[in-house]
């Protein structure tokens, strides 16, 4: 056997597992996504309609006893009634961190504004989101890649803390004679690590989607990432 011949065998072996270890792992996100969306499913009917079972029956209790109820009944009542309106709530956003309805009802642009303005405000944090209001040029699935890394970087500042201001901007752009979209996120706390483990599922989401992400971070001037994707992308979620 030729010595070439020996170098080439390693390199064909190594190429192709690191294709078998990419196929896995795009795999085992669709089964992810898939298992998410039977668990918002099943928490949406299920959880939902016990909630909303519960709410109604303290409707009629309300109106048989309510005016019965001393002030400390009274209070207690009350206090049943909002745990139920804040469990309404909670298992909206769970279901919605889940599968986005509004991505699948609404497209990208309603959902990725509506996800970060409410778990801003949750989180006490001012936010600033422009995404343009015309459906992205987007294939469905990468749609739901670009809302998921959206959706954890968001996570990853909040977990971090230290944040007063995040702003979302998505905007066409063409890069390299590729027509795309992209989205740049920024916080204003201390410098972090682009590199951490919070950004590994998120560049690998990217890369499924054809696109690039980059981090970059300056003392005094907060932390920024950016995504690029381009609009014949046929990324997978």
């Amino acid at each position: 056997m030729k010595p070439e011949q020996d170098v080439q065998r390693p390199e064909a072996l190594v190429t192709a597992r690191l294709d078998e270890l990419s196929e896995l792992s795009e795999h085992l996100l669709k089964m992810v996504e898939g298992e998410r969306a039977q668990l918002a499913k099943k928490l949406h009917d299920e959880l939902g309609g016990m909630i909303t079972a519960a709410k109604m029956d303290m409707q009629w209790l309300s109106g048989h006893i309510g005016a019965s109820l001393d002030a400390k009944g009274l209070e207690k009542f009350n206090s049943v009634v909002q745990m139920l309106d804040q469990a309404m709530m909670l298992k909206r956003r769970v279901v919605e961190t889940l599968r986005p309805s509004l991505l699948d009802h609404f497209g990208l642009s309603v959902a990725m504004r509506s996800h970060f303005e409410e778990h801003c405000r949750h989180a006490g944090i001012e936010c600033i989101s422009s995404v343009p209001e015309e459906t992205l040029e987007l294939d469905s699935a990468a749609q739901l890649s670009l809302f998921r890394v959206a959706q954890e970087v968001l996570a990853g500042i909040i977990a971090r803390g230290g944040a007063t201001h995040i702003e979302m901007v998505v905007e066409p752009r063409q890069e390299q004679g590729v027509d795309g979209y992209l989205m740049t996120i920024g916080d204003d706390a201390a410098i972090h690590d682009g590199n951490s483990s919070t950004l590994l599922t998120a560049r690998y989401r990217v890369s499924l989607a054809g696109g690039r992400i980059e981090t970059e971070s300056r003392a005094g001037s907060g932390n920024q990432v950016r995504v690029f994707v381009p609009r014949s992308a046929a990324g997978s979620a």
